[in-house]
C-alpha cells in the first residue's frame, strides 16, 4: 500500500509543480503593459533579465520574485501531501520544466535560472538550519568565489568555474548522496544555461589564449591525482616504485629528444598538443612534475606529500587559463588575476582533500599560500619544483 500511495503523491507533486512553473508573469505583464509577446523582444525569452530589458524594473522585480518562488512553492505543496526533504527537491524540478516548457505558450518559456536559484537558496537554508554545513567549507567557497569574480569580472563566466566547485562542496557538506543528487539537478541546469548563453553570444577564448595553452597537457593535468589515490590505496613503497618509473620514463624521453635534434624536431611537431614551444631545448614541465613528486613522496609523510602536489595540479592549471584570458595587472612575469586564481583553486582543492583524509586544514592553506608566492616570484626554478617541495617542507614543520 505504501508504494502506490507514494507514487500517487509524486505524480500529484510533479503535475502541480509543472503547472506552477508554467505560469509566466513576464509574458502576462508584456501583454498587459505593452501588448507584446516578450519572447519576441530583446533576448527572445521570458526570463527575468529579458523582462528588465524590455519592460523595466518593476515588472522584472515581480517576475523575479514569482520565478524564484515557483520551486519553493512546489516544495511547500509536496510537504502538505506527505513528501519531504530531499525527495521534495527532486520532484520540484518539474517547476523548472514548467517554466521552460509552458504548454499554453507552445512550450517556449524562460530558461529556468531564477526557479533553480530559488530552490538552491531553499536547500542552503535547510542545510544551515540542520547544522549540516561546515563553516570552514562555507568560508573557503566564499573566498573562492570572490577571488575568481575579481579575476574575471563576468557573472556568466563566473558560473563556469564556481558551479562545478559548488557541486563538489555541497556533496561534502550534506554528506548525503540523495541530497547531492537533488541539488545537482538544479546546479547542472544552471551550468548548462550559462554555457548555452555564452555560446549564443558567440563567446570564445582569445586567440592568444588558445595558442598559448597546450590543451592536451591542460586536460591531462588532473590525472595527477591518481598518484594520491594510488598512495592511499597501497603503500609508500608502491607509490615510490610507480612514481620512480614514471619519472624515469619522462626523463629518458626528454634526454633522448634533446640529444638528437632530428628526433626532437619530429617529436615537437608530432606532440605539439602536449609539448610547449619553449620546451624545445629544455626538459618539459611534465618531467619536472614527475621527478619532484617522486622526491616529495620519498622525503615527506603521505598526507603532506599528497597535499603538496595538488597545488601545481589545480592551481597552476587554472592560473594559466585565467591569467592569459583575463589578466590585467602584471606582476613580474605573471598576472595578479592568474595568481589569485592559483590561490583560489589551491585552497579549494586542499579543503576537499582535508575533508576526505582528515588533513589539518590550516597546514594545507599555509601550503597553498606558500605555493602561490613561489608561483608569482620570478624564480629561475620551474613552478612544478618550487610549488611542490617548498610548500611540503613548510607544511611538514608546522
Amino acid at each position: 500500500m505504501v508504494l502506490p500511495s507514494l507514487t500517487y503523491k509524486c505524480f500529484i507533486t510533479i503535475m502541480v509543480g509543472y503547472l506552477i512553473g508554467s505560469i509566466s508573469p513576464s509574458f502576462i505583464l508584456g501583454r498587459l503593459l505593452k501588448g507584446i509577446d516578450i519572447r519576441e523582444k530583446g533576448d527572445k525569452n521570458a526570463g527575468t533579465v529579458n523582462t528588465f530589458k524590455v519592460l523595466g524594473f518593476i515588472p522584472a522585480l515581480i517576475t523575479a520574485i514569482f520565478d524564484l518562488s515557483k520551486g519553493v512553492l512546489t516544495i511547500f505543496i509536496s510537504h502538505k501531501i506527505g513528501i519531504f526533504y530531499p525527495l521534495d527537491m527532486i520532484l520540484a524540478y518539474s517547476s523548472v520544466l514548467g517554466h521552460i516548457y509552458p504548454f499554453y505558450l507552445k512550450f517556449k518559456g524562460g530558461q529556468g535560472q531564477a526557479t533553480s536559484v530559488g530552490v538552491l537558496f531553499y536547500f542552503l537554508v535547510m542545510e544551515i538550519l540542520r547544522n549540516s554545513f561546515d563553516i570552514n567549507g562555507m568560508l573557503i567557497l566564499s573566498v573562492f568565489t570572490i577571488l575568481i569574480f575579481y579575476s574575471i569580472k563576468d557573472y556568466e563566466i563566473l558560473g563556469i568555474f564556481v558551479i562545478p566547485v559548488l557541486i563538489l562542496f555541497i556533496t561534502f557538506f550534506s554528506k548525503d548522496i540523495l541530497k547531492g543528487i537533488a541539488i545537482s539537478f538544479y546546479l547542472l541546469h544552471m551550468l548548462w544555461i550559462v554555457i548555452m548563453n555564452l555560446k549564443r553570444k558567440g563567446y570564445r577564448l582569445k586567440e592568444s589564449t588558445r595558442k598559448s595553452i597546450v590543451w592536451g597537457r591542460f586536460f591531462a593535468r588532473p590525472f595527477g591525482i591518481l598518484y594520491i589515490i594510488i598512495y592511499f590505496l597501497t603503500s609508500k613503497k608502491v607509490i615510490i616504485y610507480i612514481t620512480g618509473i614514471v619519472a624515469s620514463l619522462f626523463f629518458l624521453f626528454d634526454l633522448i629528444r634533446l640529444s638528437k635534434s632530428g628526433i626532437n624536431v619530429v617529436i615537437m611537431k608530432t606532440l605539439k598538443f602536449f609539448l610547449k614551444e619553449k620546451e624545445e631545448k629544455t626538459f618539459s614541465s611534465m618531467t619536472h612534475f614527475t621527478i619532484t613528486s617522486f622526491i616529495s613522496f620519498i622525503i615527506f609523510p603521505r598526507n603532506v606529500a599528497c597535499a603538496s602536489i595538488l597545488f601545481p595540479i589545480f592551481g597552476d592549471m587554472f592560473a594559466k587559463l585565467i591569467g592569459l584570458e583575463f589578466g590585467r595587472n602584471k606582476i613580474f612575469n605573471k598576472t595578479l588575476e592568474g595568481t589569485l586564481s592559483y590561490l583560489a583553486f589551491s585552497i579549494s582543492a586542499i579543503y576537499l582533500y582535508s575533508t576526505i583524509v582528515h588533513f589539518d586544514l590550516s597546514r594545507g592553506i599555509t601550503g597553498a599560500l606558500i605555493a602561490t608566492i613561489t608561483e608569482i616570484l620570478p624564480l629561475k626554478i620551474d613552478d612544478n619544483i618550487s610549488g611542490i617541495l617548498l610548500p611540503a617542507f613548510v607544511m611538514n614543520i608546522i
